[in-house]
């Protein structure tokens, strides 16, 4: 009777495991950008890592003073490189994309 029950209960366990991974949602899809834009000093750098982070589907974000560019890697069911874009120049950064990946 131990042993059934036992059995019975690794049943339900793995059932519900089973379970869990087919209600996982798909994966989101992920891309990066590359802008190169006007930013010469650290307040530059400051105000666009505490503004483009908050920016919806935002992931990471790399701002590089010495070669003029913003990096930002976002998920693509939320926004995407041409609203990044506005939100770089709505800061006051003309910045124009420079990749995308």
């Amino acid at each position: 009777m131990k042993t059934f029950f036992r059995i019975a209960l690794m049943a339900v366990a793995i059932a519900f495991a089973a379970n869990a991974d087919a209600q996982k949602p798909a994966d989101k899809k992920i891309a990066t950008v590359v802008f190169n834009s006007e930013i010469d000093c650290d307040h530059c750098r400051q105000k666009i890592q505490k503004n483009i982070a908050f920016e919806k589907g935002v992931r990471d974000l790399a701002v590089s003073l010495e070669n003029k560019t913003v990096t930002v890697t976002y998920r693509t069911d939320k926004t995407n490189a041409e609203n990044l874009r506005e939100a770089l120049n709505k800061l006051g950064y003309k910045s124009e994309i420079k990749s995308e990946k």
